[in-house]
């Protein structure tokens, strides 16, 4: 029986493949070079950026799908609605969950799409449901360039999905053709086709049809025993010359003496979404011997509307006589010819009219996860249509891959059939960036070794070991950002890459992560989350009374911290720089000093983490191939997970919402008390102008170490995250064996704005560490006695707020008040620079684009610059200081040219450093 037969449903309409394309590119699952651009449409061919559809939602969507006939199960053709209810429907989404999903099996294998998820339902004209099903999850087959309109102008592919549909739920309709297929079909099943093309994928242009493509199918009755996933028949296969041809399933039903051919994807169309291409008369044929075709019979049906009316399914009457011929004859489908000619042979059989398939082609395996590592298939060999036995099966990998085992060689037993077993071995994290590996496996006759029949697609995972205690900045936070990456269309309701949305969705991303897999509601949809690591994140989330953010355990965790240190002081330079450079000459003054003076002390953090992480035996790591922040975007690392941070020009409003969030006030509380004030008297601690400690008195360092131990802050600031490297550090040290780092590393800086101290022990660490915290987010102090807070007296947010409120801080009695010396802002004397400046949004080849990307390429050598800096060439430091300035006079330059033709913003610094 079968979707190829009698009865059977025709429909055809058009579907929606919303599928994500961002995570189509292996190269951009690094989430250290992973760029904003490789979330924007691309501009086709001059920037590919995140394809055709990176805010796909991956659904599969049955757009329009309308029932354009039926057959009875004696071959009467029913097309009018008033004959049946069915006819004149429409095939729709099921109304009661989310829709199904495409599903790419692997980046490296793009090949087997999968539907998951679906429950399509059937409904009358009126909308009066008739019958609903679960689509078995299955892969697409049979994949060929359709269109006879070149590839590079609108690739075409085409495709098929058979499948069954399950736990039938049918309605009680007067229709006799759901009743036939009520009456006629097996264990609750019902067979299902479906053949996809056209689908537009914008590189023609952009139209309103993106992502929508055509759909012709059927559905037939089920008979027990058969494969699920495809025709065990006949395989009619192209011949070398038959361009305009792919291969065609054909059944041949001896108790009605039809033979009925699937052309449904084996016809060409004139364009992408064009009718087909115009064959000719086709006809039946058998094959002697020596390949030579004689003619059985015309195909019937084949014509105007044949295949969205008849879903290209071709049907032949044959005699009894004609049915003994094609039962141990290979059938052929052939073209007529002119002047008495052969036919044209365009679809055949092979020699001997066998076949062999699979009825699974995709699998997963999990190494290292009980009863999931393994995995099997069966392989299905028919010859004439009928089981064969006794046939010897060869399986071979594509190619030598150790990360899965399988037999050499099978036979099929009396009922044709063969199990395949899979073993799925640990990959070792072969990837890097992408978990496990992807082998394809080909099986065939051994009496062809060289022809295979098919490929098995398999992914196998990474085995994983799950720490005793997961935390977001190690375990979980490098997952869920790569989905945020690759899946932006989920940021507008949660940011998988923000610990606070997380939290803030733990119950419902727990529910998803443990949905089965055929769910629409399974997540990640992309189903390429290995079971340990799913596992993992669960328990994570179920920690008490919230997930850890950060544990430092030992000293490669503090490395990684400090890493992340690193990059967050990094990514506060270029926010402060472009509203620096948008100052004019000679105009805010004072602004500009005061903002000029953060940046030093930011840079000198920044030197300050690299000092530390040599100290301990880290390599920092600036510029590519690590990460380099991008903008707009979050700070790196687990701190404030909820400020953007943009490239702006000055504007007050842009100084207190984002530099004054970045750097927003940490006051601990010790012992359950706001603490203000400093922690030791400054001259209690001797340095050298190489930032070396001469001497320090002990029980000022006796009392900071018992303030980071005992001091508590908000959790994901920055003062919270310094103060737990610090308390890491007292832990680690507690033998004296932490610092174990190179002196030779240590960077020093005689002109920084303060002290970049030489890390050679904790004590040299906390110091560095209690600065830092002080600069940044720190009390006022009135060192001088003057009575106003200068600006080394000053955190940085309290001297940003002194440009927002116009006046200088200073101290009032025992209060400190914003009312000192005006800090003026004049708006004039600011470049109208457009916000978040980027180079990849501007035109190729302009001149903007030119320019923008020359002061990328300076950004990029400057951060090289300081890598080298810190990795061992603490002599080049005055290289980076000429390149600093390189990248000021080119950010000038930009900003004496229009964002765009007729605008009245100008270009700014875009800061970015690509890594692809």
């Amino acid at each position: 029986m079968s979707y190829l037969g009698f009865p059977r449903l025709n429909f055809t309409g058009v579907f929606q493949s919303d599928v994500a394309t961002a995570n189509n590119a292996p190269p951009y699952y690094d989430n250290s070079l992973f760029e904003p651009r490789m979330q924007w449409l691309m501009r086709f061919p001059e920037d590919i950026f995140g394809l055709w559809n990176p805010g796909g939602t991956n659904a599969m969507r049955l757009t329009d799908v309308k029932v354009t006939s039926g057959l009875l199960p004696d071959g009467t053709l029913v097309t009018d609605p008033g004959r049946d209810r069915a006819v004149g429907g429409r095939l729709m989404d099921d109304d009661l969950r989310a829709n199904g999903k495409f599903v790419d099996l692997d980046p490296a294998d793009q090949t087997v799409p999968e539907i998951w998820g679906l429950r399509p339902r059937l409904v009358d004209a009126k909308g009066r449901e008739l019958l609903r099903g679960d689509y078995l999850p299955t892969a697409v087959e049979d994949l060929w360039m359709r269109s006879r309109t070149p590839p590079e102008v609108m690739p075409d592919p085409s495709g098929t999905y058979q499948t069954v549909l399950s736990g039938l739920e049918w309605a009680d309709a007067d229709s006799p053709l759901l009743r036939a297929l009520r009456e006629r079909t097996d264990d609750g099943l019902l067979s299902i086709k479906f053949t996809l093309d056209s689908v537009d994928l914008g590189v023609a242009g952009w139209s309103g049809n993106v992502s929508y493509g055509r759909i012709v199918g059927a559905i037939g009755p089920y008979r027990s025993g058969e494969p699920k996933r495809f025709l065990a028949g006949r395989r009619l296969r192209r011949t070398g010359d038959a361009g305009s041809f792919n291969h065609a399933p054909c059944r041949i039903d001896e108790e009605s003496g039809t033979a009925f051919l699937d052309l449904a994807n084996s016809i060409a169309t004139t364009k992408a979404n064009g009718p087909l291409v115009d064959t000719g008369e086709l006809s039946l044929a058998v094959l002697d011997d020596a390949g030579k075709a004689a003619v059985l019979a015309p195909l019937k049906g084949v014509g105007k509307d044949f295949y969205e009316h008849a879903a290209g399914i071709a049907t032949v009457r044959l005699s009894p006589e004609q049915l003994k011929t094609v039962a141990r004859r290979p059938i052929a489908v052939v073209e007529a010819t002119e002047g008495g000619a052969a036919p044209a042979v365009v679809l055949s059989e092979n020699a001997d009219a066998t076949w062999i398939h699979a009825d699974q082609t995709v699998h997963r395996l999990y190494p290292g996860v009980d009863g999931a590592s393994t995995g099997s298939a069966t392989l299905y060999a028919t010859q004439y249509g009928a089981p064969a036995a006794g046939r010897r099966l060869f399986i071979s990998p594509v190619e030598d891959t150790k990360a899965v085992a399988v037999p050499t060689e099978v036979v099929t037993g009396n009922d044709g059939r063969a199990e395949v077993k899979f073993t799925g071995k640990d990959p070792a994290n072969a990837r890097k960036d992408i978990d496990g590996v992807v082998a394809m496996v080909a099986y065939g006759s051994t009496h062809r070794p060289g022809e295979p029949e098919g490929l098995f697609h398999l992914r196998v995972f990474d085995a994983y070991k799950p720490p005793a205690r997961p935390t977001w900045v190690r375990d979980v936070q490098p997952i869920f950002q790569q989905y945020a990456n690759l899946f932006p269309v989920m940021r507008d309701i949660l940011d998988l890459g923000n610990y606070n949305h997380v939290l803030r969705h733990s119950t419902y991303i727990k529910r998803t992560m443990l949905a089965p897999l055929e769910s629409p509601n399974h997540m990640p949809v992309s189903r390429d989350l290995s079971l340990g690591k799913r596992d993992m994140i669960v328990s994570w989330l179920n920690q008490k009374p919230v997930p850890t953010v950060l544990d430092i355990t030992n000293v490669d965790d503090l490395r990684q911290i400090l890493q992340q240190a690193i990059l967050v002081e990094l990514a506060t330079v270029p926010p402060y720089l472009a509203a620096l450079f948008s100052i004019k000459p000679n105009r805010n003054v004072k602004i500009a000093e005061l903002i000029r003076g953060v940046v030093l002390e930011e840079m000198q953090h920044m030197a300050q983490v690299c000092n530390l992480l040599n100290a301990v035996g880290g390599k920092p790591q600036i510029g590519r191939p690590g990460l380099v922040p991008t903008y707009p975007g979050k700070l790196p690392g687990p701190v404030l997970p909820d400020v953007e941070v943009h490239l702006r020009k000055l504007s007050l409003e842009h100084v207190k919402e984002v530099f004054m969030g970045i750097e927003q006030p940490e006051y601990p509380t010790v012992e359950g008390k706001p603490f203000r004030g400093a922690v030791f008297a400054p001259q209690s601690v001797r340095i050298d102008r190489e930032g070396r400690v001469q001497s320090a008195d002990g029980n000022a360092m006796q009392t900071l170490e018992r303030w980071f131990t005992t001091a508590e802050y908000r959790p994901l600031t920055i003062g919270w995250l310094y103060n737990q490297i610090a308390r890491a550090i007292v832990r680690l040290d507690k033998k004296g064996k932490l610092f174990t780092g190179d002196p030779k590393r240590q960077v020093a800086w005689p002109d920084a704005p303060q002290t970049l101290y030489q890390v050679t022990d904790k004590r040299s660490a906390l110091l560095a560490i209690y600065q830092i915290i002080e600069q940044g987010e720190g009390s006022p102090h009135d060192l001088d006695g003057d009575g106003l807070g200068d600006p080394e007296e000053l955190g940085h947010y309290y001297r940003f707020e002194e440009i927002v409120k116009g006046r200088q801080l200073m101290k009032k009695g025992d209060k400190w008040v914003y009312e000192g010396p005006e800090i003026p802002f004049d708006p004039d004397g600011v470049y109208p620079v457009v916000d978040d400046a980027d180079t990849f949004r501007l035109p190729a080849n302009s001149d903007g684009r030119r320019e923008s990307a020359r002061c990328d390429e300076s950004y990029t050598n400057l951060l090289k610059g300081l890598h080298r800096v810190f990795n061992g060439h603490p002599e080049e430091l005055d290289n980076t200081v000429g390149l600093m300035f390189q990248v000021q006079v080119q950010a000038k330059k930009l900003m004496s040219m229009p964002s765009a033709e007729g605008a009245k913003t100008v270009l700014g610094a875009a800061f970015q450093s690509p890594g692809q």
